[in-house]
């Protein structure tokens, strides 16, 4: 499970939430009370939430630095949420999911096929140093560490066509 804990910004001061991952299914905590919700990546790049009351909702996320993402929903509408900062941070935060003992579980974002795998099992890797590359309606989405760590192993080779969901690497995190 990984937990990750964001400060959301608004004219009441910050709000502490809290998003606690397990494969695709949510947990947010937020002071108005808990929710679950079923993320899953769509082939063009949008995030499709389903939560539990039956609401869906689907939109792509844009970091945009240290003060906040940009989610543009339906019609192309960007809506800035300003993020204050977060005490754990991911280059790549739903294509790695942390399980018990401090391995991190790389899996595809979307359906593709490997184009190239830049890393083997005892190689050690930096936080945000690149992986793989994985193709996805003819672009290359290169797919980076979340931290630093030990690659433990490559499930997935060169040409290695992966569904939405699969591990394709293991990483032992480094001790803090």
């Amino acid at each position: 499970m990984r937990r990750q804990v964001f400060y959301l910004r608004s004219g009441e001061g910050p709000e502490e939430l809290i998003v606690e991952r397990r494969t695709l299914r949510c947990r947010i905590f937020r002071k108005d009370g808990v929710q679950e919700v079923d993320a899953a990546p769509l082939p063009d790049g949008r995030f499709s939430l389903l939560f539990e009351d039956g609401r869906q909702f689907c939109a792509r996320g844009i970091p945009r630095g240290g003060d906040g993402v940009d989610v543009v929903a339906g019609g192309g509408i960007a809506r800035r949420v300003p993020i204050a900062r977060t005490r754990l941070e991911s280059p790549n935060r739903l294509s790695s999911l942390e399980t018990d003992g401090g391995v991190d579980e790389v899996s595809a974002p979307m359906h593709g096929r490997i184009v190239e795998v830049r890393v083997a099992p005892g190689e050690r890797v930096e936080g945000g140093g690149l992986l793989l590359v994985l193709e996805a309606m003819k672009m290359q989405n290169e797919i980076r560490a979340s931290r630093p760590g030990t690659v433990e192993s490559a499930r997935v080779a060169g040409g290695d066509t992966v569904e939405a969901g699969v591990v394709m690497l293991t990483i032992r995190s480094d001790k803090n």
